[in-house]
């Protein structure tokens, strides 16, 4: 029999630490609650900014762990009636970050003869972390390879979603596609708009790195990439401000998948 195919809107977002934090609530409380997604994956989360999509978000579920990570380095939401948890986890791909690491979800979508949906997120290494400076060795790119060698042993062939802050604009984005990854942009065709930095943000005065007197390079670095029986719908750079604040110095990135119709 032919089962219908089922759709969803993935949103990807690094959510500044607790960077303004204050000032920025009421315009991140706005975003979530004029555009959730379907499957929500954060980096730089915080536990403030975690209740706060909480009470965003009230039909969606989360991870629930003592590990520290799920509460200050990434957690993954999914609507409730769309997709139930199977499974989580975490993978340490060596990124050089307190308690990060590979942030993973199994999920059964809410559709007959759906398979199950691995859902993961991560944060890869900052390039001016001291370890990196020191030695001047691209930490990101071993990290990709990681990540993929995680996900193939998660997923196998089936549906697989990574987001990611990718903090690089080559080498791990590399590794990524040549492991079977394909970026929302790509599958339909286009490039990526900037991601980071926001601009105007409100809350500083440079737009730059205490690491050089060199303005913030406007680049793509955040993605969702996807694997296996996923068609890539739609793809966008979200633009959104509140009260003339930005939610992030980053910008969410949101993408539209459908799983195919299966035969069973």
């Amino acid at each position: 029999m032919l089962t219908g195919s089922f759709t969803f809107v993935t949103m990807t977002y690094n959510l500044w630490g607790a960077h303004h934090l204050t000032e920025r609530e009421p315009a991140l409380t706005n975003l979530f609650r004029t555009r959730p997604p379907d499957l929500l994956a954060t980096q730089e989360l915080q536990p403030r900014s975690r209740d706060l999509l909480d009470d965003a978000m009230p039909n969606h579920a989360r991870v629930h762990d003592e590990f520290p990570g799920w509460g200050t380095q990434s957690n993954l939401w999914w609507r409730r009636d769309l997709f139930s948890l199977l499974d989580y986890g975490t993978h340490d791909v060596g990124i050089l970050s307190p308690d990060a690491r590979l942030f993973w979800v199994r999920l059964q979508p809410a559709a007959d003869a759906a398979p199950p949906l691995v859902f993961a997120t991560a944060h890869l290494t900052w390039p001016g972390h001291a370890d990196e400076r020191a030695d001047g060795v691209n930490r990101r790119a071993p990290q990709a390879e990681r990540v993929a060698t995680a996900l193939d042993e998660l997923a196998g062939d089936g549906p697989c979603l990574f987001t990611v802050d990718i903090n690089d604009i080559g080498a791990p984005l590399w590794a990524l596609g040549n492991a079977g990854f394909l970026d929302s942009f790509t599958a339909l065709g286009r490039t990526s708009p900037v991601t980071h930095p926001v601009e105007p943000m409100p809350f500083t005065t440079t737009r730059g790195t205490r690491l050089s007197p060199l303005g913030s390079p406007a680049k793509a670095i955040d993605w969702i990439f996807a694997r296996g029986p996923l068609a890539t719908r739609t793809s966008e750079v979200v633009e959104f401000f509140s009260g003339g604040n930005a939610p992030s110095d980053h910008k969410p990135v949101v993408a539209t998948f459908t799983l195919p119709a299966t035969h069973s």
